[in-house]
């Protein structure tokens, strides 16, 4: 398996170390997990902008993540739920979530420019 695979399979499990695990159990955004988290969905963007078809198993561990991550920031944004992000602004969290958008985005299309 490769590096970008384990990547998204260690944050659908919230391994320790993984974005999401930091985001869930440490409330915190990681930003170097994230970038690497970003990163392995456009590796994996460029492996498979090829194929017709994207494995489904893929494709719902990336649609699992995602949404996990935006159901984070809305969690966050809720002022009657008691979860937070410590340490980004708004905007920040904002700028991060609309990257991600687009490399999820690109991915699903299969679009690796």
């Amino acid at each position: 398996m490769d590096e970008a695979r384990i990547i998204i399979e260690q944050n659908v499990k919230g391994s320790e170390g993984s974005f999401i695990h930091d985001l869930h159990e440490r409330n915190i955004f990681n930003m170097s997990a994230f970038k690497a988290y970003v990163d392995a969905i456009t590796q994996l963007t460029q492996q498979t902008q090829d194929d017709q078809m994207i494995e489904r198993a893929l494709m719902d561990q990336v649609f699992f993540t995602y949404s996990y991550i935006l159901k984070s920031v809305i969690w966050h944004l809720d002022m009657n739920d008691h979860s937070s992000i410590e340490n980004v602004s708004d905007e920040q969290l904002t700028e991060m979530i609309e990257r991600l958008e687009t490399v999820v985005r690109k991915f699903i299309q299969g679009n690796a420019k």
